[in-house]
C-alpha cells in the first residue's frame, strides 16, 4: 500500500495495481472477442477502462498532457474512438438524445456569456461519453436482442470486486465520509464514484438475463454486498427501488405462469422483511435524513444562518444546497436563466454540490433546471412505454432519479457510464414496443387461394 495516497485513505501501490490488472486482462480479452459485435465489445472495453483507471487514481488525477489529467485524456480517447468506429452517424439523431444535445447548448452558451468557453467544452465532452455509451448499448442490442453481450460486461466490474476483495483480505479499509466509520472501496478515491459504478454493475446484471443463472445471481450478490461495503448513504438509498425490482421479478418468473401470483405476493412479503431489517440496521446511519425531510424547507435557508447542529446534518447536504442556491441567487437576471457556467463552482467552494438540480442550476441556471427534467422525464417515459423488463427498467430510472438528490453522478464519469447504460437499454426497449407485433398465423392462411 501507498502511504503517500489521497487524503480520503490508503490506495494500492504498482507492487499490487500491476499483477492484478495483468491478470485481469485475461477475462477482459475473453469476454470482448464474445460479446458478439463491435458495439457490445466497445462497452465492455470502455467500462472496464473506466473503472481500472479508478484503481490507480493516484496517478491517472495528475495532468499528463495539456493540462489534462489521465482520466481525462483516457475519456476523451474512448468517446473519440467510439465516435469514429462504433457510431453510426444515423443513431446520433435519435429523437430520445435531443434533451442530451439542449444540455450541451446550454453548457456551451452559458459557459462564452461567463466568459471561461473551456467549461462549456469540458461539459460537452462528457456528455458526448455518455452519448457514446448510450448509442453503442442501442447498437449492441440490435445485434443482439437477447442482451448476451451484458452476460460479459459483468467482466468489466471484475476490477471492483478484486481490488474491494483484496483491501477486505488485507484489512485496508478507509474513513468513511460521515467520518463515523471505515468503508471498504478496495483502494480506489472515493466512495461516491467506487458505489455509483458497484450499482451500475448490479444494473448491468439486473438485464444480463442470458447469463447462467448460477453466474448472474452470484454477480448480482456480489456487487450488492459491494454495495453496502461501499457505506455511502446516498447509493445505499438510491439502490433500494432497483434491488427491490429485481427480487420480485426473479422470484415470480422463477416459478410456472400459474403461481405467478402467488409468488408475486411472496415476494412482496420477503421484500418488505427486508426493507424493515434494512431500517433497523442503517436506522443511526440515516436518522438525519428523517429529520431532513420532516421539514425540508427549514433547512434550505442562508448558510449564515446554520447552526452547529444543522452543519451536520446530512454530512452538511442542507447546507452545501443552501450556499449554491443563495449564490445563484445574488447573480445577474441573465445568470438565473444561464447559470455561472458549467464547473463554474470549482476555486469558489469547497465541495461540489452533491445534488444534480442544485448543480445545474447553479451552473446552467432555469433553462438548464428545464433541460434535465426534460432528459430525465424522457428516459422514464421510454422506459414506461417498454416491454418485457418495464418494472426493472421504471425501478432504475426511479433509482437514478434518487441517486441524484444527493449526490452528481452527472459529474463523474461512474455516473455517466450507468445512466448511459441505461438509456441505451430503454431506448431500445421503447422501440422494441412501438414496432406491431406480428400478427398470429390462422390456418386459413396456409389454405390454397
Amino acid at each position: 500500500m501507498n502511504p503517500q495516497a489521497l487524503p480520503y485513505g490508503p490506495a494500492f501501490g504498482l507492487g499490487v495495481l500491476v499483477p492484478v490488472t495483468v491478470l485481469l486482462l485475461v477475462p477482459l480479452v475473453i469476454a470482448a472477442r464474445r460479446a458478439g459485435s463491435a458495439a457490445g465489445t466497445f462497452v465492455v472495453v470502455a467500462l472496464w477502462l473506466r473503472y481500472i483507471a479508478g484503481a490507480y487514481h493516484l496517478y491517472m488525477f495528475k495532468p499528463l498532457a495539456g493540462g489534462l489529467s489521465g482520466n481525462a485524456l483516457l475519456s476523451i480517447g474512448v468517446t473519440a474512438f467510439g465516435l469514429l468506429f462504433v457510431v453510426r452517424p444515423a443513431n446520433l439523431a435519435l429523437k430520445w438524445l435531443l434533451p442530451v444535445y439542449a444540455l450541451v447548448v446550454l453548457a456551451l452558451v452559458s459557459a462564452t456569456l461567463n466568459g471561461d468557453p473551456a467549461g462549456g467544452v469540458n461539459m460537452g465532452v462528457k456528455y458526448a461519453y455518455m452519448t457514446v455509451i448510450v448509442i453503442a448499448v442501442f447498437q449492441a442490442l440490435r445485434c443482439d436482442p437477447e442482451a448476451r453481450f451484458l452476460s460479459w460486461a459483468m467482466v468489466s466490474f471484475l476490477p471492483l470486486l478484486v481490488f474491494q476483495a483484496l483491501s477486505l483480505a488485507l484489512h485496508l479499509p478507509k474513513g468513511s465520509e460521515d467520518g463515523d466509520g471505515v468503508v471498504w472501496v478496495g483502494g480506489y478515491n472515493h466512495e461516491a464514484a467506487f458505489s455509483v459504478a458497484m450499482m451500475t454493475g448490479f444494473l448491468v446484471g439486473c438485464f444480463a438475463r442470458s447469463a447462467p443463472r448460477v453466474v448472474r445471481v452470484a454477480f448480482l450478490a456480489a456487487t450488492f454486498i459491494g454495495i453496502l461495503l461501499a457505506g455511502y448513504r446516498t447509493t445505499i438509498l438510491a439502490f433500494v427501488p432497483l434491488a427491490l425490482a429485481t427480487l420480485l421479478s426473479g422470484l415470480t418468473l422463477s416459478v410456472r405462469r400459474d403461481q405467478r401470483g402467488s409468488m408475486a405476493v411472496t415476494a412482496v412479503v420477503v421484500g418488505v422483511l427486508l426493507v424493515s431489517v434494512g431500517v433497523l440496521l442503517y436506522s443511526t446511519k440515516f436518522a438525519d435524513l428523517g429529520a431532513f425531510l420532516s421539514d425540508p424547507a427549514g433547512l434550505i435557508k442562508s448558510p449564515r444562518d446554520f447552526d452547529y447542529l444543522e452543519r451536520r446534518v446530512m454530512s452538511a447536504r442542507p447546507l452545501i444546497w443552501s450556499s449554491y442556491i443563495y449564490a445563484w441567487a445574488e447573480g445577474t437576471p441573465l445568470q438565473h436563466l444561464f447559470g455561472f457556467g458549467p464547473e463554474s463552482w470549482e476555486g469558489l467552494f469547497k465541495v461540489y454540490p452533491h445534488n444534480t438540480l442544485v448543480g445545474t442550476l447553479y451552473e446552467l441556471g432555469w433553462f438548464g433546471v428545464a433541460a434535465m427534467i426534460t432528459l430525465w422525464t424522457v428516459m422514464f417515459v421510454a422506459a414506461a412505454a417498454s416491454r418485457g423488463e418495464r418494472f426493472k427498467l421504471v425501478a432504475a430510472h426511479f433509482a437514478f432519479f434518487l441517486l441524484n438528490m444527493a449526490t452528481m453522478p452527472f459529474w463523474q464519469v461512474e455516473g455517466l457510464a450507468m445512466y448511459g447504460l441505461l438509456c441505451g437499454y430503454t431506448i431500445y426497449a421503447a422501440r422494441a414496443a412501438a414496432r406491431p407485433r406480428p400478427a398470429p398465423l390462422r390456418l386459413r392462411d396456409f389454405a390454397p387461394g
